[in-house]
């Protein structure tokens, strides 16, 4: 079982297999020691490992028969005529050209997030380059996983192509020319404009004022470039609107928003999990569901993907200053709003105020909490790893990894109970992070065998994890298709993981794998063909993601 990205080709795996968004919202990690993890946070990790963490964690049972899954024979493919329908007028954007773009343009329309963004200029199936650009900064170590501020522009200003980097940036939302016209000259802009530029403006202006900012222009006057304090809060409002986790892109930020998005992208390939090194500097963007002519190309900005209604509204409203509006008014699908549902309801979602009484809240917080756990161990053991650690710290470790898992089960239960909805889009955040730290306990397990008799873990303490895994991962498939389509990659590690995991219960323990509660793997014949039928879908959705940037570009 494979901790990496199953395709190889689309760099560090992570919650959504190096699904490059915005930087704000992802974590900085610390490498660390079991010794140096807080003694508290450890404690209430056990303490949740035994049955507290919620007081009514019952399992409810799903009616809508989530255990299974269609799995279709061929990809959803468009017919051959396309429609031949006039599309609106393109737009020139102000930026050098990327290194590949694919069958789109960029248009200015009401009908689209922003008035502008990309559509498809014909039919496209899932898994189609549409673009391929490096970065015109990419973020020092230092602020990786760590919130924008006046030390990235500091960061960029250092940097040799610093006056060009600061020159591209004028045409990011909001361009320098916006920020002259409302700011500078005083001309009376849209409601929009007001609450997006305006009044953002006057946030940057507030949160960055004083010896730092003064610093900051001191460092730009030394460098030779032209910045005075409205330049310098403009490009840290851009940063905020357009910043991407590995860096400052130009063409991807013409990319919106969508809650149901078609598209996604990824990160540069790392080939050095542990010193982070590159083996390429661009990014790209595929589709991962067909797409009609016309119709907008989107990608969701948030992570983790999977937040509740009101989470998701608020993070956009604090994060870019557009509205997605409450659930009862707004424009999801039946399939994602039912996901969203708590106990049938729509439930409140304030753009402003967080509702810590909100089963939703609850659920998350403890998530959270148990996902920052997970990133410490993985990153840990990624360096216990290299040196071949097996000491007292390692075992500790371990112990700390079977703990989280045991809690993440808990927590699974839990949130089924209390948010009474069997496909709500937090499962999948539950039923992930349940198979990403069982991978690592079996992976531990296994270097640490010499160590344990059979009682404290050994083989049946491992058949045991690799049988709950088997049936989470069983329980995880059917949402991921309801929320994201049959052909994203994050499907395809969900199938990766089953057949392999299937495999290899076959052949060491394949009594408990009869004993997982999933009908189709009663029999040894019925294994088998599961076991066939999940690797063939993997294999299916890997083929529409073919490794063709480098040819693509050269053509």
């Amino acid at each position: 079982m494979s901790l990496d990205d199953p395709f190889d080709c689309f760099g560090e795996d992570s919650v959504s297999l190096g699904d490059d968004t915005n930087a704000k919202e992802l974590q900085c990690v610390v490498p660390t020691t079991q010794d140096a993890v807080d003694e508290k946070k450890r404690k209430l990790l056990l303490e949740k490992a035994n049955g507290r963490l919620m007081a009514d964690n019952s399992s409810l049972t799903n009616d809508n028969d989530s255990g299974s899954c269609s799995c279709p024979d061929e990809p959803k493919l468009f017919p051959i005529e396309n429609n031949l329908g006039e599309l609106p007028s393109s737009i020139n954007v102000p930026f050098p050209p990327a290194l590949y773009i694919g069958p789109m343009m960029v248009v200015q329309s009401n009908d689209i997030g922003g008035n502008r963004g990309y559509i498809a200029t014909e039919d496209i199936n899932a898994g189609t380059l549409l673009l391929a650009e490096q970065p015109i900064f990419e973020w020092t170590e230092d602020q990786l996983g760590s919130e924008l501020g006046l030390v990235s522009i500091q960061a960029i200003l250092k940097h040799e192509n610093a006056g060009a980097i600061v020159k591209d940036m004028q045409g990011l939302y909001p361009t320098k020319k916006q920020v002259n016209d409302l700011i500078r000259n005083q001309n009376k802009g849209s409601q929009e404009d007001k609450i997006q530029i305006f009044d953002m403006m006057d946030i940057m202006n507030m949160q960055h004022s004083g010896k730092e900012m003064n610093a900051t222009l001191e460092l730009a006057k030394r460098c030779g470039v032209d910045l005075d304090e409205i330049d310098v809060c403009r490009m840290l409002l851009a940063m905020r609107y357009n910043g991407f986790g590995s860096g400052i892109y130009l063409n991807f930020a013409m990319f919106n928003h969508a809650n149901d998005s078609n598209c996604i992208k990824f990160q540069p390939e790392i080939d050095n999990k542990v010193s982070k090194a590159r083996s390429v500097s661009y990014s790209e963007v595929r589709t991962t569901k067909a797409v009609k002519r016309g119709d907008a190309l989107t990608l969701d900005y948030l992570i983790p993907r999977e937040q509740s209604y009101a989470t998701k509204r608020r993070h956009l409203w604090d994060q870019h200053r557009f509205d997605i509006g409450d659930m009862d008014n707004s424009l999801l699908n039946a399939n994602l709003r039912e996901m969203y549902l708590v106990n049938g309801q729509c439930p409140p979602s304030s753009r402003d105020n967080i509702d810590r009484d909100a089963d939703t809240y609850n659920v998350e917080a403890a998530l959270k909490e148990l996902e920052d756990q997970y990133y410490e161990i993985k990153l840990t053991w990624s360096f216990m790893s290299v040196l071949k650690d097996e000491g007292e710290d390692a075992l500790k470790l371990f112990e700390h990894s079977k703990a989280m898992g045991e809690a993440t089960l808990e927590l699974l239960a839990a949130a089924e109970n209390k948010l009474g909805n069997p496909t709500h889009v937090l499962l999948i955040r539950c039923c992930r992070l349940y198979l990403d730290c069982s991978e690592i306990v079996l992976e531990m397990g296994a270097r640490f065998a010499p160590h344990f008799s059979s009682s404290s873990f050994g083989p049946i303490g491992g058949h045991m994890i690799m049988a709950k895994f088997v049936s989470t991962a069983h329980k995880l498939l059917p949402l991921q298709i309801k929320y994201l389509g049959n052909d994203h990659p994050d499907i395809a590690r969900s199938y990766h993981d089953l057949a392999s995991m299937i495999n290899a219960m076959i052949t060491q323990c394949i009594q408990n794998l009869y004993e997982c509660g999933i009908e189709e793997c009663s029999t040894f014949g019925k294994c088998q063909r599961l076991e066939a039928k999940y690797s063939s879908e993997f294999r299916r959705i890997e083929a529409l993601y073919p490794k063709d940037v480098e040819a693509k570009i050269k053509e």
